[in-house]
């Protein structure tokens, strides 16, 4: 299974989440790569502190930029579970190289209003990514939202939003990610969010039930 991290919009939360889906993949017994296909390089980074704080590998990572990332990729896949694949935050070959090998593409947003124009474009173009990997499927997600509840109106309305283009092939996840300090304390430890808190916290929680309802997914399609 390969899943592609995507969003052309920066800080959007692509590397977090990829961090810790590959993490949480682990854990469940999965063989996992990352492969880290932004030039910024930032899952390197985390896997520099996990390595600085002496913590187990937890799965394997490489970093892939360029016009082979595609069949490097491909090829790698016949030796692991799971591929997560964490992209730069714009438009690169890397990022359509990784949409058009995906069997899983996870489309983070965040609920403002320029993020729904982002999220617009990211959907034209799985739509042109679509013809020659007719086989994806594309999963949205809110990312990063406030826990304010007097900004829950913003989460509402960009599932409103979503929910009215009515795209095949192409789903709003239920559940969402709060944006959280446990993330930056969890990142800053070189550790995944589900090593780093425990049942019961509100960090911990959010992201299990994104990873259960994704797992759910794959397992009806």
């Amino acid at each position: 299974m390969i899943v592609s991290i995507v969003n052309e919009k920066g800080g959007s939360g692509k590397t977090t989440l990829a961090v810790n889906i590959a993490c949480k993949l682990a854990q469940e017994g999965d063989e996992v790569l990352l492969v880290d296909a932004d030039p910024q390089r930032s899952t390197e980074a985390f896997l520099n502190i996990r390595t600085n704080e002496n913590l187990p590998l937890l799965f394997n990572s490489v970093t892939k930029l360029g016009d082979g990332l595609a069949r490097e990729v491909k090829s790698l896949s016949q030796k692991y579970d799971s591929l997560v694949i964490d992209t730069g935050g714009r438009d690169s070959k890397e990022m359509r190289q990784a949409l058009a090998i995906a069997d899983i593409i996870i489309i983070p947003s965040v609920p403002s209003q320029y993020d729904v124009v982002v999220l617009d474009k990211m959907i034209s173009l799985y739509d042109e990514v679509s013809a020659i990997n007719p086989e994806s499927r594309a999963l949205i997600v809110i990312d990063k939202a406030s826990p304010n509840p007097f900004l829950e109106k913003k989460i509402s309305d960009l599932r409103s939003y979503i929910n009215e283009k009515n795209l095949e092939n192409l789903h709003l996840m239920n559940s969402i990610i709060y944006e959280r300090e446990a993330y930056k304390n969890a990142t800053s430890a070189g550790m995944g969010i589900t090593e780093f808190c425990k049942g019961g916290e509100k960090a911990f929680d959010d992201f299990v039930r994104f990873y259960d309802e994704l797992i759910e997914y794959i397992k009806s399609i």
